[in-house]
């Protein structure tokens, strides 16, 4: 683990740096800030839904036909869980801007760049938002007025409107991270160089092995915390059926998983590494089914769709990634890619070989 003095070293380390970790905080205290706000609007929303179930309103379910009361129970289920896809945004920006301290202080060029392409991905995730937010908007509006229910749709429409700006602040927020990015980038250029040397077979093996530790970071929120959204919606709402089982086990499994991954890498074992890219396709099945149950009819919830596709394409790249690192095992990387008391022994030996190296170099043969 870095320590305070390094963190603030690399933090403060030029006006770049110093800009990208500001923007990161930024970014992270306003989208928060506005998906809290959006989220208390839909939860009012629902209890405005709720409200006409009561016995003692004027238009009761039992009053409605049996569409006009499915409708009702399918909008006030669908602005329930519309709260946890806000948690789910809101538990992005906390990982963001987690990763952005990471990539800064370890001087991860290509966690930079993944940062810089996520940050895009939500943009278009916060636009898909907005049209979710429209849709229902209209649906129970026109829901209220065909059967004269009377509800009060002013919360989903000042919802609406704060999912407008938010969209705009995160395109605005995705261009300037992207240009600080590729300043950020710039100045980490010569780290791997300085790091491995002038070795180009290294320097690409050891770029492979960042992508795939990079992989395991992302994975933490597209799998796991994922994973942990979709039983607290589905499986808890929907009741616990055999595929609810199968996604808890895997939810359960997912970190120790991906920490496993890390020092199968590090340790270069075939074996454990084949075990980690056999369980990343059991990830992607259990993604599939949560893809599959959540495609109900006139249900189409695109925001969530979105979160569980970039759940497999991520998961699909992982497993190619665990298998490119398993291809270059046993060819010189081990000793730059170690941790803790394993990095610290593995770089008193190469010292120790540098410094025999030198004294043989200058060594006077006297015969």
């Amino acid at each position: 683990m870095a320590s305070a003095q390094k963190i603030k070293e690399r933090i403060q380390q030029s006006l770049w740096t110093k800009l990208y970790i500001a923007l990161a905080l930024m970014q992270g205290i306003m989208i928060i800030a506005i998906q809290s706000a959006i989220a208390s609007q839909n939860t009012t929303q629902a209890n405005n839904i709720s409200a006409i179930m009561e016995p003692g309103h004027t238009s009761t379910l039992s009053n409605l036909s049996r569409v006009a009361s499915s409708a009702v129970a399918l909008a006030l289920s669908r602005l329930n869980r519309i709260k946890w896809e806000n948690v789910a945004f809101i538990g992005f920006q906390v990982w963001f801007v987690g990763m952005a301290f990471d990539a800064t202080i370890y001087q991860n060029a290509a966690e930079v760049i993944v940062l810089a392409i996520l940050n895009g991905i939500c943009a278009i995730l916060g636009g898909l938002e907005v049209m979710d937010g429209k849709r229902w908007l209209n649906r129970i509006q026109n829901l209220s007025d065909e059967n004269h229910l009377n509800i009060n749709v002013h919360p989903l429409q000042v919802a609406v409107y704060l999912e407008i700006a938010l969209t705009v602040l995160q395109v605005l927020y995705a261009i300037i991270f992207a240009y600080l990015s590729f300043r950020v980038v710039k100045e980490f250029g010569w780290v791997i160089y300085k790091k491995i040397g002038p070795d180009v077979l290294i320097q690409k093996m050891y770029r492979i092995f960042q992508f795939f530790v990079l992989a395991l970071k992302i994975d933490i929120f597209i799998e796991f915390l994922v994973s942990c959204f979709y039983i607290i919606q589905f499986a808890i709402d929907d009741g616990f059926q055999w595929d609810a089982y199968v996604q808890i086990v895997v939810t359960v499994l997912i970190l120790p998983a991906l920490y496993f991954g890390r020092m199968t890498v590090a340790g270069e074992h075939y074996g454990r590494m084949l075990v980690f890219v056999i369980f990343q396709f059991v990830v992607i099945f259990s993604l599939i089914l949560m893809l599959w149950r959540t495609l109900l009819p006139n249900n189409n919830w695109y925001t969530w769709i979105g979160f569980v596709i970039l759940g497999i394409v991520f998961a699909i790249g992982t497993s190619i990634l665990g298998v490119w690192c398993m291809s270059n095992f046993e060819k010189g990387l081990a000793p730059y890619v170690q941790r803790g008391r394993y990095k610290e022994e593995q770089q008193r030996v190469q010292k120790e070989l540098q410094e025999q190296s030198s004294l043989n170099s200058w060594r006077i043969d006297d015969d």
